[in-house]
């Protein structure tokens, strides 16, 4: 493989990465552009400014972007079974396609919600698959071996990236309040325009008939992604146990996740990455970033849009230390660093919020979101390849990013029960005044944060 077509190919899966970002944040900035109550249809288009969406409407169009994920990294081992890990990114680039363009001409509320499905497995397969090609490309290059936690960590900016193109597509498109009428559209199809350059610029990565990389399966075989090469008998990051090894015959087949989890040597890796990746979700990252507008506002004149902007911004700026910490540092270091950081922030927030001190709280959400960006951001997607051999990675993605689906789920569902139910109204006379002790809520993610870094610690070497 030549280094331009590796460098290609790094790129190109790298944009599939950039889907799941840019999806989970297209409706954040431009809502007051996509709601409203009477539908107007301004000609030639015949399709309505703007669509009848009420708050509980906005809500099931936004969590069926989740729902997708989940159902697409329940299907991902079966993707890459039939498709290769290479031609199932390509599908992911399709799915972009027919679920943007399905929104971008969406007449009513339901269509678009169809298309934040259909975008949503594009994602859900996308967050399995993006990863271990990037491991399988490293392994395959000598010149990019050295740097597998480098390559591995541009998914993650590959997301973040793509949160950060969301609300700058908002901003331009809707301008500074997002609610330009009719400007959503070009919001939600700019993700079909890079999905058709992807397509087209597929050619350009490796080599439909290469005989020799294991990332895209060779002609002759019919079952791809199944590599050949023999596997180290144990891994690097995993702390020894005794009586156990990998398996250290070649690869013949995909394992399923119930082989994966019936298998003594594979139980452990597998239940070392499912709480990794379900407690990323837990550790509160979703409820800090829930919190930052209403908190950053007051300090900083400027609207909560441009706020956004540069939440995101700093995101994106704090994930380029963990690509060139993470070879340096260890995988480990980087992990407990950013954990016992986050859960001391998360701590620190909670009396910031407690208190009503802004400046606090503002210092505590910025931290926290830093780091989480340097370490627990993008190490957990290159557990999923460095753990198993290659042979159980399809099963051990599709099963870790279905927990991680469903665990943000979950803290979608119960943030906001769980916070009121920890605080209390003001005045006592009336449960509608403004809530005291709001903060108490982030000292239960303090404690997950905690229980994360006990699992790494003792986890990973």
């Amino acid at each position: 493989m030549s280094d331009r077509a590796a460098l290609y190919s790094v790129a190109w899966a790298c944009v599939s990465s950039w889907y799941y970002g840019y999806h989970l944040s297209e409706l954040n900035f431009p809502v007051e552009s996509l709601t409203c109550l009477p539908s107007a249809f301004p000609p030639p288009s015949r399709l309505p400014l703007c669509l009848s969406l009420t708050s509980k409407r906005y809500s099931l169009v936004t969590a069926l972007f989740s729902v997708g994920g989940l159902v697409g990294s329940l299907g991902s081992a079966i993707v890459v079974r039939r498709e290769g890990l290479r031609g199932g990114i390509v599908l992911t680039g399709w799915m972009n396609l027919v679920g943007s363009v399905g929104m971008a001409l969406a007449p009513h509320w339901v269509i678009l919600g169809i298309g934040r499905f259909i975008t949503g497995v594009a994602s859900g397969v996308a967050v399995c698959l993006v990863p271990p090609f990037l491991n399988k490309l490293c392994r395959t290059d000598p010149q990019l071996s050295a740097r597998s936690g480098q390559i591995g960590s541009l998914h993650q900016m590959g997301i973040v990236l793509g949160l950060f193109s969301a609300q700058i597509a908002g901003y331009i498109f809707t301008g500074e309040k997002g609610d330009t009428p009719g400007n959503w559209r070009y919001v939600v199809s700019l993700s079909g325009l890079v999905a058709i350059f992807q397509i087209l610029f597929t050619r350009l990565t490796i080599p439909h008939q290469s005989t020799k990389t294991v990332v895209d399966h060779p002609a002759p075989q019919p079952d791809p992604e199944i590599a050949t090469e023999t596997e180290q008998e144990s891994s690097p990051l995993l702390s020894p146990a005794p009586s156990e090894t990998l398996p250290s015959e070649p690869s013949t087949r995909q394992l399923s996740v119930k082989e994966l989890l019936s298998n003594p040597t594979l139980r452990g890796p597998t239940l070392l990455v499912g709480s990794i990746m379900s407690l990323q979700q837990f550790s509160g990252v979703n409820a800090v970033m829930f919190y930052s507008t209403p908190v950053l506002k007051p300090l900083l004149p400027a609207s909560a849009g441009l706020l956004g902007i540069g939440i995101t911004l700093v995101n994106v700026v704090m994930t380029l230390p963990a690509i060139f910490l993470v070879d340096r540092w260890g995988r480990k270091n980087l992990l407990l660093l950013s954990v016992i950081s986050m859960g001391s922030m998360s701590a620190l927030l909670a009396v910031g919020l407690n208190s009503h001190h802004q400046l606090l709280s503002a210092t505590a959400i910025i931290a926290f979101i830093t780091a989480f960006s340097v370490g627990l951001g993008p190490i957990p997607f290159l557990l999923v390849s460095e753990l198993v051999p290659s042979s159980a990675i399809p099963a051990l993605s599709s099963l870790s990013q279905s927990l991680s689906w469903t665990s943000n789920f979950l803290i979608a569902l119960l943030f906001l029960p769980l916070r009121d139910a920890l605080s209390y109204p003001s005045d006592p006379h009336d449960p509608l005044s403004a809530r005291e002790g709001e903060g108490r809520v982030f000292y239960v993610f303090t404690g997950t944060c905690s229980l994360l870094a006990c699992i790494v610690w003792r986890g990973l070497k």
